[in-house]
């Protein structure tokens, strides 16, 4: 379903679908303020700033329609749009007369909720030109995670966002497949197909991402061989509508995007923007957001249960001054002076917008690695395999801990190895061969990995060995593990002696993600005659 939802009044970085709260790029302050989640208390009116004319309304659902119409009528509402993905409509009202609006409305009985059309903010801070360098990757250990996958052109990330540049060097570009790196998006800001970026914050979240790698431009990304639908919900001056917003949400849930990248938040919670990350949770999505820069609770939409929230931290591996904290942190990323793309150009940015496509490319690498799990078993190995920092296990700073690619990636690297009889290979496979009785042997291992995708299968002998020939004799899925069973054989060689080579087993899966290397070493010993002694067993 593609919602539209076109909005007037429109300052920062952060949409939603139907609320608008003013959601800023924040500057960092000193004083902490709260270790829990900013609340919506009674109505924030313009100190969080909201769309003028304008509410979000749900009623409940077992009322008729002429109900609807007598409440709009006693507060002079026309309907400018109906969300029937969470059975919200946007309300225009006479300006200034929000507030009282709404209050009226919380004492109609037919009302489920009713707010007003918050604003969202970009969570990035500005570019420092001075500092170079991706350190962020090596931190968090990328470039060895990549070594397994980087990434599937099958997933596809949504930046909601204030769109991404097309033309951009880095990221108007293919991946593995030959399919375009930019799928079809929507910009909800000015009701139309063209969500190009016009301010520059979603170009660097889409750079972190997935910017194109290994094509000798610019620098890299997370998850280079994903692909990224762009949503425009934030204005040329990086705001938005809560509304918007959640319309960007919702259209990328709809079309196929299984993880979104929100890098933007607003102070305000808002019941409409948390419907949408609800709708999209309950279709299977991985909802990840920005916790915040403004050194206290934790901004919405990070700050709802179904969203992975996400503070930074900087190239000393501690939290950012800036970044937002709390109860409902997950885990921390590098956020500080990230280099990236820019629009037609690359810089630097800081902020937990920066912090955010990290998890989000890292999300893409594990799911282009399995397929078949579920957006909460993504969530739960990104914070299972986080590097504990700060106060020994969770904490309201760090989370979890900071983000370890290669931690997440590691058990997709590794080949479970065992005698075709079940028995565990414990060192070398040693073989013994004769000139009396024992001309050649054999012995059947099987390599397996836990895969919902079948693995083909590949065992290379190295060094090379003339005396040993491996045969795959079965290969398939067996109860989610991906197999292959071998016949190993040996016959004798030109002369006696001890001789010694290795299986070099590897692994792809159907979704091009690489299955090992895993080393397993192989032993012959011939000899003129085997002899077999036998000692007596004495018993007093």
């Amino acid at each position: 379903m593609t919602l539209k939802i076109k909005f007037v009044v429109i300052t920062f970085i952060m949409s939603s679908f139907f609320l608008a709260i003013s959601v800023s790029a924040q500057e960092p302050v000193t004083t902490p303020d709260t270790s829990t989640p900013a609340t919506h208390s009674g109505i924030d009116g313009n100190s969080t700033g909201f769309v003028p004319g304008e509410i979000l309304i749900k009623f409940k659902q077992d009322i008729g329609s002429r109900s609807a119409q007598r409440g709009l009528a006693r507060i002079q509402g026309r309907v400018k749009q109906t969300v029937s993905a969470i059975n919200v409509v946007r309300v225009e009202v006479p300006k200034g007369r929000e507030l009282s609006a709404i209050e009226a409305l919380r004492r109609d009985e037919n009302v489920a909720f009713v707010e007003p059309n918050y604003m969202a903010w970009a969570l990035g801070t500005p570019n420092d030109p001075d500092f170079s360098g991706q350190w962020a990757y090596t931190t968090a250990q990328f470039p060895t995670a990549w070594g397994v996958t980087q990434g599937s052109s099958d997933l596809i990330i949504a930046v909601v966002d204030t769109g991404i540049d097309l033309d951009h060097p880095d990221l108007d570009c293919t991946v593995s497949n030959g399919a375009d790196k930019i799928v079809s998006g929507f910009n909800f800001v000015d009701d139309t197909n063209n969500p190009d970026d016009d301010y520059g914050h979603g170009t660097h979240v889409a750079g972190t991402i997935a910017a194109c790698t290994n094509n000798g431009t610019g620098g890299a990304g997370s998850a280079p061989n994903v692909r990224l639908m762009p949503i425009k919900v934030l204005n040329s001056s990086g705001s938005g509508s809560y509304s918007d917003v959640a319309d960007g949400i919702i259209y990328a849930a709809d079309n196929g995007a299984k993880i979104i990248n929100l890098s933007l938040g607003g102070s305000a919670s808002s019941d409409v923007l948390e419907d949408a990350v609800a709708y999209a949770s309950n279709k299977g999505v991985l909802v990840i957001a920005a916790s915040g820069n403004a050194n206290t609770g934790i901004y919405y939409p990070a700050a709802y249960s179904q969203v992975m929230a996400v503070g930074a931290t900087d190239s000393n591996d501690v939290r950012a001054s800036f970044s937002n904290y709390g109860t409902g942190l997950d885990v921390v990323a590098p956020g500080d002076f990230i280099y990236s793309t820019v629009i037609g150009n690359y810089g630097y940015s800081s902020g937990t917008s920066m912090a955010a496509p990290h998890v989000s490319g890292l999300a893409g690498l594990i799911w282009s690695a399995e397929p078949g799990l579920s957006n909460t078993e993504i969530r739960q190995i990104i914070r299972d395999t986080a590097d504990d920092l700060g106060t020994t296990g969770y904490d309201i700073y760090y989370g979890y801990g900071r983000i370890n690619a290669w931690n997440a990636l590691e058990s997709y690297a590794t080949v479970d190895v065992q005698y075709g009889n079940g028995g565990d290979i414990n060192g070398t496979i040693t073989f013994f061969l004769d000139d009396v009785s024992v001309a050649s042997a054999s012995n059947t291992i099987r390599v397996s990995k836990v895969s919902t995708e079948s693995i083909t299968w590949d065992i290379n002998v190295s060094p090379s060995a003339s005396w040993l020939t491996v045969s795959q004799t079965g290969a398939g899925l067996n109860a989610s593990i991906a197999y292959g069973n071998y016949t190993l054989n040996v016959t004798r060689p030109s002369a006696y002696g001890i001789y010694t080579t290795n299986l070099i087993i590897t692994g792809e899966t159907s979704s091009d993600t690489q299955v090992g290397p895993e080393t397993v070493s192989v032993k012959l010993v011939y000899t003129p005659e085997i002899t077999t002694l036998f000692f007596p067993i004495i018993v007093r």
